[in-house]
Order: C-alpha cells, then structure tokens, then sequence
C-alpha cells in the first residue's frame, strides 16, 4: 500500500472513531435503562457540546492531515477528537460491564480507569497544538523542553490514574481499582497523580502563553491567523483553573461546563482562522468536505421526505422508495454545483471566482478573447498553455495550429471517443483548482479545437505558400546569377570581339561590323535590365537601401526613397519588400498621372518590416485593388511570410500602399 493510501486509510479510521464512540454511549445508556441503572447512563443531548468538539476537531485535523499529513497539528487534533469520543464510550462500558452487570463484560474496572484519565491526554494535546501552530515547530529550545515536560507530565498522569484506589467521578464514582496498592505507597501514587496532572495543566497554561508571544512577535498575514487562536489561549488558564475548582469542591455542573469550553474551544477557533485567513492553507479542503457533507444531508432529507409522502399517498413502500431514489438522483448533480458555488464563495474565494470568471466567459464570448487567456486571467497564471488534439491529424496542435507538446502534469480534457485539451499551468497553481477551471471551460475548450484545426490547415497552406514563393525567388536568384555569368558574358565578349574586327575592315564590312556591334550592346542592355528585373544583384549584395534607389533612379515618375534601417533580413523577406515596392512604383508611374511624385519609406515597426509607397497623383476607386493583378501579387507574396498589404485611395487624393511583414 502506497504512502497515499496509507495517510487515507489512517484519516479514515481516526473520522470513523468519532461517530462510533457516539453510537456506543448510545447503546450502553439503553443497555443501563434495560438494566434499570439510568442514573448511569451519559446522554448524547446533555454532551452536546462535546459533540461539536468532536465534529470539529475531527473535520480540522482530517483537512491537515490529508493535505498537509507532515505537519502533526492535524494528526493531533484527530487524536483529540478520538480521545473525545473514546472516553465517554469506554465510560459507558465500565458502567455497563463493571456496575450493573459486574463480571458480564471483559476488563470493564480497566476501561474505567483508563475513562477516568483520558482528560489529561486532552491537556497534552491542546498543550502541543498551541506550541506547534502554525509551522509545526515550538517557538524556540526553551519551549520545546517545555512541550516535552508537558508531554512527560500527562503520560505519568495516565499510568497514575490506573493505579488510583478508587473513582470520584461519576458514573464511576465508587468503582474500585483492584490493581491499586495500599497503605503509605497508595497515599504517595495519589499525592503523586495529583502532583503531575496539575503539571500538565501547568503545560497547558505554558502552551497557551507561547502561543501569545507567537502572537505578539507576529506580523502581517501570519498575525492575523493567529488572532482567531489568541482569545482561546487568553481564556485557558482561566478554564485550567475553573476545571481544578469544580473538581475539587465537587461540583460537576461547573466541571461539564467549563470541561465543554475546554475541548470545544480550539478547533472552533483554529477552523475560523482556516476560513477567514487561510491558516494551514487547508480551507480549500474544508469546503470540499463541507459540500459533500451538505450535499449527503439534503439528499437523506429528501430520501426520506419524498418516501413518506410517497408511502401516505400511494401506500407502497417499494414504490415510494424507488420514487424517493429517482428524486434524489435527479437533485443530486445540480445541487452539488450550486452548494460547491456557496461552499467556495465561503471557504475559497479564489476557486469561486476562477471559475465564475470561465463560466462567464463561456455563457457570453467576448470577441477577440480566447479562452487561454480567460484562463490564464482566472487562474493568475501568464504561463498558462493549452495544446488541443486534432483528431483526423493525431497530433497536439497549439491554439494558433502550431505543433504543442502537452505536458506529463497537464490536466487532460477527454470525451468519451478522443481528447479535447491539455491544459498545463507552473507549480504554483493548484492542481484542484486548474482542473475546477478547466471543467468550467469544457464547451468552449472544445469550440477552440476545432477552430486550432482549422488554424493547423491555415498554417500548413501558408507554410506552402511561403515555400513556393521562396522556391520561386531561389529560381529568380539562380535565372539572374545564369544570364550574369552566361550569356550576358558571352555577348560583352562578342561586343569586343566586334570592336577589333572592325578596326582590321574598312568599307562596308566595317559598316557592317559597326551595326553588329550596336546590336549586340543593345541586346546586352535589354538582358541587363531583364536580369535585373528578375533578382538586382545590389539587393542581393547590398540590401534594401542600395537596391529601391537604383529602382528609383530608373522610374518613370520623380521617386525618393528612404530606407530607415541598414539591417539585413532573409532573402525571402527582402525579397518580399523590394518587389512589393517595385510594383508599387510601377503602377503610379502607369496610373498616378504626368505631375505625380512618389515617396516610399521602408523601416522597423513594432511588428517588424514594415513599407510604404505613397503617390499625390490622381487616386482610383480601392474597390477595384481586388481586381488588379498587381495588387493581388503583392498580397500572395506578402501573405504567404505572414503579411499584410493595405491600399488606400480615393479619386484625388493619391495612393498610399502599406505593408507589413513579420521577421
């Protein structure tokens, strides 16, 4: 069995004790009214106070214990609410088995006794409690000797109570200890017994005191939680005091009133401090206790209603039964949600508005809001990621398609057939409150990995789109690199090859020459501007600048450029601008009129490269952008590297082309 279940299964147990020592005193008291001994019986409604203390000790160190199971606060307070329920049913026992039916049930005088003591094991753990809150650790050496004194004090007091004469209290007032010793050495083990359980209340006023200098030493959030703590360490050398007076003059009115504050005292105040300043940060399990404890009594309470109505109008207890099953079935899940939302509104506020936050969002999307980022603004958590599955791809995409790996602690999302999402958050959020979060969030999770695949086909046909377009400039370059070293110095050679034979010719063969030689220079320049048109070798060798006011100084309009960057970028991406660019200067020269001057500016933006080609020529309709070839080049070739072209125009007022481009 692993650690995990061990801590459950110890947790379990020590809950269980508590109403099992309740059922017991209850059967033990009918068992002394049958026996016709009810003055011995204890009645659970004259204890109500021990009840609670009971209860709410139990539900604290059940929370400690299970979230927090190495601090030993939580371990002592099930202790205590054991020790509680253990005295009172071993009592019933003694008085069953020792006074009305002697003999009739095993070691009943030694169940007395050990009844009788079981109050001072409650100073021992009150006592460590206050030495140990909050951190699990005394306030100093000086201190912790003291715990151990205390902790000495109280187990002598046990072994000293066993071996008393005779008990004073009832129900067992007048039972004789038959293991007692007599003469000089039983007056020396009563005087002693006396002696060191006044020790251990001692301890416990000790306690109490460090828990007061804690409190006084303290500042900010960790004052606070010990503020709830404080008034009950005030009133416990009072109720110390108040227990040894009633016991001593005999007065047991006093002594169950002053006892019931006692034990009652602590686990109030220290579940108060839980909820109002997260003391031990276990409020969380609290109010998941609380809810299902809420939740199982309304349901036994409409199980139960619905079955008599049922009975008394259909007089069929099956029916009524099965009617009274159905009903209570049908409540069951809208109510856990409604009484987990006031639990937590109550008891944890933060997972109350995380998931009002999701749910908000859910019921009424907010445009251009994903639910990443309801989900991070929720949960407090920048670092959250959720990677969504895309079923016909068998892979983990982001929400923007990208590829996403989930992680080994991610909350994973499923439907009954595949996964939905993997939402993954950093160590200091909490486990049950990002999966609270993601629950919440399912619906619109889902509508998110559809739009994800969606997005993971737009990515791949830009990625396509962009490696066509780098293909197409890599050919363009290699075209351009192939005319240059090729045929254009093939015909720079026959130009002066010309050039010599007509030196040597004279006549008509000269005339001719020359004529050949012209050609040939006029073809070279017409390859020249064709290779340039292609790739410009300047844009490749020197960039941006060099290259646009080399296009500039050929354009048919009056063109400044201004290039604010000397940054290189890819090939593609320059490559990109440039054309873009050229197309621009190519149409105001065709369209912007004879008067028309053209400026364009190139530079950085906040997205990244960004230009702009502006004309105060005669505009056009931008309407009627979507229809010209130009236009819709620039935009592919921009959009295939993620970018975007605006054209804006009117008839006289000019053309201004925008582009941006990420890099």
């Amino acid at each position: 069995m692993t650690a995990s279940r061990l801590r459950y299964a110890a947790v379990a147990v020590a809950v269980a004790i508590v109403p099992t020592g309740i059922a017991l005193v209850l059967v033990f008291d009918e068992l002394l009214r049958d026996a016709g001994r009810g003055d011995l019986t204890q009645g659970v409604t004259n204890g109500l106070v021990y009840v609670l203390a009971m209860v709410s000790a139990a539900t604290v160190g059940a929370g400690l214990a299970l979230h927090r199971p190495r601090h030993p606060v939580g371990w002592l307070f099930l202790g205590l609410a054991d020790l509680q329920a253990i005295g009172p049913a071993l009592t019933g026992y003694a008085a069953y088995g020792a006074i009305a039916r002697p003999g009739e049930l095993p070691l009943a005088t030694a169940a007395g006794l050990f009844a009788d003591s079981v109050f001072v094991l409650w100073f021992v753990a009150i006592a460590l409690v206050f030495h140990l809150t909050p951190d699990g650790r005394p306030l100093s050496p000086r201190w912790a000797w003291a715990a151990r004194a205390t902790v000495v004090a109280g187990v002598l007091g046990v072994v000293l109570v066993q071996l008393t004469p005779s008990l004073a209290e009832p129900p067992l007032d007048g039972l004789d200890n038959p293991w007692a010793p007599g003469g000089a050495v039983g007056d020396v083990l009563d005087v002693g017994r006396g002696a060191v359980i006044i020790a251990t209340g001692a301890g416990l006023v000790v306690a109490a005191v460090s828990l007061l200098v804690r409190f006084r030493r303290a500042r900010g959030t960790a004052r606070q939680q010990l503020l709830w703590l404080a008034p009950a360490a005030v009133l416990i050398p009072v109720l110390v005091a108040a227990s040894f007076v009633a016991s001593y003059v005999g007065s047991q009115a006093v002594l169950g009133v002053v006892a019931g504050l006692f034990v009652v005292l602590l686990p109030v105040a220290t579940a108060l401090a839980i909820t109002q300043y997260h003391l031990f940060e276990v409020d969380r399990i609290l109010g998941r206790a609380l809810t299902y404890a809420l939740l199982t009594a309304v349901l036994a309470a409409v199980y139960v209603v619905v079955v008599v109505v049922a009975g008394a109008a259909v007089g069929d207890s099956q029916l009524s039964a099965v009617i009274a099953t159905l009903a209570a079935v049908s409540v069951a899940a809208p109510l856990r949600g409604r009484l987990q939302d006031a639990v937590d509104r109550r008891f944890n506020r933060r997972r109350f508005d995380a998931v009002r936050m999701v749910r908000d969002h859910v019921h009424d999307p907010r445009p251009g809001v994903t639910i990443e980022h309801v989900l991070r603004r929720a949960l407090a958590d920048p670092d959250l990621r959720v990677a969504y599955w895309v079923e016909g791809r068998g892979e983990w995409v982001s929400g923007d398609g990208r590829p996403a790996v989930p992680g080994d602690d991610d909350v994973l999302l499923s439907a009954p057939d595949r996964p939905i999402a993997s939402v993954g958050a950093t160590a200091g959020t909490p486990r049950d409150l990002l999966e609270a979060a993601v629950g919440a969030a399912r619906p619109e999770l889902d509508n998110a990995g559809l739009r994800a695949a969606v997005a993971l086909q737009l990515v791949e046909v830009r990625e396509s789109r962009a490696r066509i377009i780098t293909a197409a400039d890599s050919s363009r370059r290699e075209i351009e690199r192939n005319l240059h070293d090729g045929a254009q110095q093939r015909l720079v050679a026959l130009a002066v090859r010309l050039g010599l034979a007509r030196r040597l010719a004279s006549g008509d063969t000269a005339a001719l020459l020359d004529e050949l030689r012209g050609d040939v220079v006029e073809t070279l320049a017409e390859l020249r501007d064709l290779a340039h048109g292609i790739y410009p070798p300047l844009l490749r060798e020197h960039g941006l600048g060099e290259a646009l006011r080399s296009a500039a100084g050929h354009a048919v309009r009056p063109t400044t450029v201004d290039v604010a960057t000397d940054r290189r970028f890819a090939p593609g991406a320059e490559a990109a601008v440039y054309f873009c660019c050229l197309e621009a200067m190519q149409n105001a020269g065709k369209h912007a009129g004879p008067d028309a001057t053209v400026t364009v500016h190139v530079g950085l933006n906040g997205t990244g490269l960004a230009f702009e080609v502006c004309d105060d020529g005669a505009g056009f309709d931008p309407a009627t952008a979507g229809r010209s070839h130009g236009f819709v080049n620039m935009r592919d070739r921009l959009g295939a590297l993620g970018g975007r072209l605006t054209v804006v125009s009117g008839p006289g007022r000019g053309t201004v082309v925008r582009g941006t481009l990420p890099v």
